[in-house]
């Protein structure tokens, strides 16, 4: 059909075109009356059965809240138009992704899996099949989140009205179970499908392929799945085998529950990557004291401490890790026209470069009086205006008072605000670096007030509510290694360690803590902590203190682009991988919304050779 660019729906006007399927089409829309972008599922003229699918998506979206559901916002008509207004999800579709990365790593299709089979397990426990799980159907934000989309085909198992026909074959045939094809089918069914994205994840190819539907229909009643590592190698042996129990052909030797198959994934990939402790956790074993003990000595005292650490490993029901999309930038691309460059300068802008005109004579006049007032008092000091990274504190050179100018300067670029909420083993290898941070140095920032020392030892605060403030050494950039601290709350919501750190674009990785027992990894880029990057979102662990004035010591262990997290000695997050920010300073993070600000004490950092 022709295209209906620039049309209005109710109240929803189409900017343009950015999916076309067999009977319908997706736009991007703007809702004019909450003032946001929106999706527009556009159904083709008014054929009986897809109106009657349209209505079945719709009431089967309608009846089910989740994380990973992508939900409805509205349902309407104009004739011959009938319509569904759900989110915009700027990732594009799992299929692309795949098409794009060939094959993801196991941690990133295991994040796909977990979060998909919550949506299923979802709807299967409020009675509703989705009868057509494919990469298609699964949408993407481009932080990793997954949504499950597209239930138009689903049917819910206790009303009559949306039963099909006796034998109809519904669904995609590479993603259906043998027994769609009869028209037999039931939450197993659903299950199935979700193997074969697993197979396709790992694999980057389907199972089943043939030149026509019915060829490949035939393979899933009749030919065995191939091994998925004839296609990659790097698949363990546990997870092949997980992989083929979700294939099997009769729906009573799968998975019964999706959660259960998810579950069964991450435990197997758990123990596959509990051999990396042993590298991570050899510093705990090898001391002075057993540098002379035989290799067999070491080897024991080494699996002793494995098992006294991942007997507390459990597998907590925490929310998936999410893995970024490659590249970061929407697969669907629209900010063009969304927002088309003005020709003329608008109310916005006037007002905009008032108040900067304003700021610049205020400030004119205060450099005015405090240049007076200085003549009167004390002597004028040359200010350095480039400042640069050296092995030695950046006030080596200068007068007290230039240090001070240079720590509040630094101290100042190192503070954020936002309008809103911002709080929505030590070492394998030689001492790179130390500091007890109970004295001033080590190129630490000291302005007194943000980043300062004490007999305690080194206090970060934000002052303030709704906002995040780090302190830095600029003595040496680190790429591999493993960082820890000690650290303290003193009162306000979370504070952390900071990796990879460029202090000009502001721009690093920050693993932090909460007062309420939870940790996070964020990717910060700029000063609006609105717009960084959460890549594993607030995570409960019975390991960390909860409160305040507890002492939590923290490792990151980096390993070119994989990172891995311990909290008190235990691992909590492992194998991440993002490779953005590849080396930086290290520094320390406060942040909150509390009406008093944030305050930490760090003390103890070290950084270990890898």
């Amino acid at each position: 059909m022709k295209g209906l660019e620039g049309s209005k729906l109710g109240r929803y006007e189409l900017r343009f075109r950015v999916a076309r399927g067999g009977m319908s089409e997706v736009y991007l829309g703007y809702d004019r009356r909450v003032r946001r972008y929106v999706a527009v599922k556009v159904l083709y003229g008014s054929d009986e059965p897809f109106v009657r699918r349209f209505e079945r998506e719709a009431l089967a979206i309608g009846t089910l809240t989740h994380d990973h559901i992508l939900p409805l916002y509205d349902f309407g008509e104009q004739r011959p138009w009938y319509y569904l207004i759900m989110p915009f999800v700027e990732g594009g579709t799992l299929r692309d992704y795949i098409a794009k990365r060939e094959q993801l790593t196991l941690e990133e299709a295991g994040s796909f899996l977990e979060q998909i089979a919550s949506a299923l397990q979802h709807a299967h426990d409020h009675g509703v099949l989705h009868r057509d799980v494919k990469p298609s159907n699964i949408l993407l934000r481009l932080d990793g989140h997954a949504y499950l989309a597209d239930f138009g085909l689903a049917k819910a198992k206790l009303e009559a009205e949306y039963r099909t026909h006796s034998g109809a074959m519904v669904g995609t045939p590479e993603y259906m179970a043998p027994e769609q094809s009869n028209g037999q089918n039931d939450h197993r069914s659903d299950i199935y499908s979700l193997g074969i994205i697993l197979f396709q994840m790992l694999t980057g190819r389907v199972p089943f392929t043939a030149d026509s539907p019915v060829g490949v229909t035939l393979k899933h009643l009749q030919t065995p799945p191939p091994l998925p590592t004839q296609f990659n190698s790097d698949i363990p042996a546990p997870i092949e085998e997980i992989i083929l129990k979700a294939l099997s052909k009769a729906p009573e030797d799968r998975y019964q529950e999706a959660n259960t198959f998810a579950l069964a994934y991450k435990k197997a990939l758990f123990y596959e990557r509990k051999r990396d402790l042993e590298e991570d956790l050899l510093a705990i074993t090898t001391t002075e004291k057993n540098e002379t003990a035989t290799s067999d000595q070491k080897a024991e005292a080494t699996i002793a401490a494995i098992e006294k650490i991942t007997t507390k490993l459990d597998l907590p029901s925490t929310k998936p890790q999410l893995f970024p999309l490659e590249g970061e930038t929407p697969i669907i691309s629209y900010a063009s026209h969304i927002n088309p460059p003005h020709k003329c300068i608008g109310t916005r802008q006037i007002v905009l470069l008032m108040g900067l005109l304003l700021a610049l004579v205020t400030l004119s006049l205060g450099l005015f009086w405090h240049n007076s007032n200085s003549r009167r008092t004390v002597p004028i000091v040359a200010q350095h205006h480039h400042i640069t990274t050296h092995n030695r504190p950046l006030w080596a050179t200068a007068t007290e008072s230039e240090r001070i100018k240079i720590q509040s300067t630094l101290a100042a670029q190192a503070r954020v605000r936002a309008t809103s909420g911002v709080s929505t083993a030590l070492g394998s290898g030689p001492i790179l670096y130390y500091d007890n941070m109970e004295q001033k140095g080590g190129g630490w920032i000291d302005d007194g007030f943000q980043c300062y020392f004490s007999s305690q030892g080194y206090h970060v605060t934000t002052n303030a509510a709704h906002a995040v403030a780090w302190c830095y050494t600029n003595q040496q950039a680190f790429t591999t290694g493993a960082i820890t601290v000690q650290a303290q709350l003193l009162h306000g919501d979370f504070y952390g360690l900071i990796f990879h750190l460029n202090p000009s674009s502001k721009t690093f990785y920050v693993f932090e803590i909460n007062s309420t027992g939870q940790y996070r990894l964020q990717r910060a880029n700029g000063n609006d902590p609105d717009y960084w990057l959460t890549l594993i979102d607030w995570t409960y662990a019975n390991i960390i203190d909860s409160g305040y004035n507890h002492t939590q010591t923290v490792l990151v262990v980096l390993t070119n682009n994989y990172f891995r997290f311990y909290i008190n000695r235990q691992l909590v997050a492992s194998m991440i991988n993002d490779s953005l920010y590849k080396t930086g300073l290290i520094g320390l993070l406060v942040g909150g919304d509390t009406m008093n600000g944030t305050q930490a004490l760090f003390k103890q950092v070290a950084v270990f050779k890898k």
